[in-house]
């Protein structure tokens, strides 16, 4: 077989690599937009109903303190639930 008679796939072109990483970079940067107008209040402004949601990352803090406690309580549960490697055997 020669190397006329190979098929080309899109990501062997040379360059490809660098053009991907641009467009994905570029649809990051166009998604990340609207979450940094709202950071600093200028799409919407934010009524909170007490004291603590006043803080600017409240809601990402928030999530972040939850799901780090997701995770410390899936490991510590894991220990309980695991079984041995020939459990099944």
């Amino acid at each position: 077989m020669t190397n006329s008679d190979q098929k080309k796939y899109l990501l062997d072109r040379p360059g490809i690599s660098d053009k991907i990483f641009v467009w994905i970079s570029v649809v990051a940067v166009l998604a990340a937009i609207p979450d940094i107008l709202s950071l600093f209040n200028i799409l919407y402004e934010t009524h909170p109903y007490t004291e603590v949601e006043e803080i600017p990352v409240f809601y990402g803090l928030y999530s972040m303190v939850c799901f780090l406690t997701l995770i410390v309580i899936a490991k510590t549960v894991q220990s309980f639930l695991k079984r041995d490697e020939n459990y099944y055997d």
